[in-house]
């Protein structure tokens, strides 16, 4: 199967070892869109996914999808910026206020928050032509112990009314995603400390060698244990598969070399 997104894919692929054990059946490719976006891949008639720009980190920049039994699409934003950018701009009337000087309705909210995802998923139906195989995962949620200097990416999820936004967003991607011939697979809520927020241990700022310097970025992409907690979620809802039993954190195999680095 092939494990396809943009940077999030690394979490999978530096649990590929652990993957791979605990599934034996299943065998990994691996494929990341350069810059996030759509438009820098095309898919062909063959089923080959092809890079424009070779895409960093040594990946490859193209993969035959047409071999495949499976594909799980990860890290999409699902138009999460727009959201974050309106929150932090203005006041949403009926929630908690936040003091700024504009402000707009709930339902505005929510009729802009569709509008973006429906925008979103219809380039998400154009890119892989709604392949049946295909189960898309949003990106994950920050971690709840973002700091603040880091938290421009965390955008509605500081708002004291997050668990509504939240649910404004998911809602919308649940209902949109609905009528794509595509999966969905949300966050699994094991893998959810609080409404829109992901455990700390799963951040790959928690996976960082002694002494490095996390970046915000740290804090919005997850490690390895993450990628195996995660994919083993997939497995047994869409593979029918359960893990095998594991003894050691996948993020500890990939640090002590024991994983693909």
């Amino acid at each position: 199967m092939a494990i396809i997104g943009n940077s999030h894919v690394g979490a999978y692929l530096q649990a590929q070892a652990a993957i791979e054990a605990a599934f034996p059946t299943v065998e990994l490719s691996f494929f990341a869109l350069p810059r996030h976006s759509f438009s820098s891949c095309s898919l062909d008639d063959d089923g080959v996914l092809s890079a424009q720009e070779r895409p960093a980190g040594g990946l490859p920049d193209r993969i035959d999808l047409s071999k495949m039994d499976h594909i799980l699409m990860v890290g999409q934003g699902f138009g999460r910026e727009g959201l974050d950018s309106l929150v932090q701009d203005f006041d949403v009337l009926g929630l908690a206020p936040q003091g700024h000087a504009r402000s707009v309705s709930l339902p505005l909210v929510s009729e802009y928050t569709n509008f973006r995802v429906e925008r979103y998923c219809r380039k998400l139906a154009r890119f892989l032509h709604e392949d049946p195989r295909c189960v898309v995962a949003p990106r994950p949620f920050p971690t709840l112990d973002m700091p603040r200097w880091a938290r421009e990416q965390g955008g509605w999820l500081d708002h004291p009314d997050a668990e509504r936004l939240t649910a404004i967003w998911l809602d919308a991607v649940i209902w949109h995603m609905s009528r794509l011939k595509y999966g969905l697979m949300p966050q699994p809520a094991s893998l959810v400390a609080a409404p829109g927020r992901s455990p700390a241990a799963y951040a790959r700022a928690a996976a960082l060698p002694e002494g490095q310097t996390p970046t915000a970025a740290d804090f919005t992409h997850m490690n390895a244990d993450y990628g195996f907690e995660h994919f083993s979620a997939y497995a047994q809802h869409w593979l029918g598969l359960a893990p095998q039993s594991r003894n050691t954190s996948p993020s500890k195999e990939h640090h002590n070399g024991l994983g693909p680095q």
